[in-house]
């Protein structure tokens, strides 16, 4: 990840770590990891370097690092949608996300958007261990997943909701400050002809590196999908091949619902399960 760097960007890349080791928060020790701040603000080292010290004011406004003590409630548990599932043909980790089937009116009717936002940092603390899992595996650090967001039966009804614009508005404002150039690729499926109007809302709140990682896909989306994802990594209602644990997945028209990831630290075990649409 660091090799393609130009002369100009080894030399802040130099800079950065010498001035983020200096932090008394000391933060990862890692070019991959540096770098990625200094991406999210184009190699300016002051910039980038001020962005680190917020997130890791953050990060203890949050307690981050405590993130996996914490239980969802179970509603949220239940029914938020998506999960991982094996990797793209470069080796990153795929997430699915299945955003037509959420229904945010009833999230803010039956939960806080305290937990709702709770839920999306634990999700992207987890992404975190799952990249230095897959990582370990591969022999290779990975600090991107690919991500695959089914938008079938988006809803005006159940997604057009102002508090749900302004909790997304926050959600990716929190991505945007703390968890910078995680996405590798960004595939849209399904999108029905109210997802123009859905996307001009919420593209206003995207950082303009991740909006040019976005592939909105057309009808054959399963023919493409495989041009990034081999067969035996995509669930069969996807045009995969893959199946496991759950024979049913086809039926459910998402990822396997029970595939658990098992992750290992020092202290803890997370199990995550892909939770199915409903």
């Amino acid at each position: 990840m660091s090799g393609a760097l130009t002369p100009e960007q080894s030399e802040s890349l130099d800079k950065f770590r010498i001035e983020a080791q200096k932090l008394p928060d000391k933060p990862e020790e890692s070019d991959e990891y540096y770098l990625r701040w200094l991406r999210a603000r184009s190699f300016n080292v002051s910039a980038s370097l001020e962005m680190l010290k917020k997130h890791l004011k953050w990060r203890k406004e949050v307690d981050a690092d405590k993130i996996f003590d914490w239980t969802p409630p179970e509603v949220l548990q239940k029914y938020f949608p998506g999960g991982f599932f094996g990797e793209d043909r470069d080796g990153h980790p795929v997430y699915y996300d299945f955003y037509g089937n959420i229904d945010t009116k009833g999230f803010h009717r039956s939960t806080k958007k305290a937990d709702i936002i709770k839920l999306k940092i634990y999700h992207a603390e987890l992404t975190g261990r799952i990249l230095a899992e897959q990582s370990k595996k591969k022999g290779r650090n990975l600090e991107t997943i690919t991500a695959v967001i089914n938008m079938e039966n988006l809803s005006y009804q159940r997604q057009y909701h102002w508090p749900s614009i302004q909790l997304a508005r926050e959600l990716f404002q929190i991505f945007g400050e703390n968890y910078p150039e995680r996405s590798k690729s960004v595939y849209i499926i399904n999108a029905p002809r109210i997802f123009p109007m859905v996307y001009n809302i919420v593209k206003h709140f995207i950082e303009e590196d991740t909006k040019q990682k976005i592939v909105i896909m057309g009808g054959n989306w399963q023919e493409e999908l495989q041009r990034y994802i081999a067969p035996d990594q995509l669930p069969q209602a996807y045009g995969g091949t893959r199946c496991e644990p759950d024979p049913q997945c086809s039926a459910h028209g998402n990822a396997c619902a029970h595939e658990i990831i098992k992750l290992k630290s020092s202290n803890v075990t997370v199990q995550y399960i892909v939770q199915g649409s409903h």
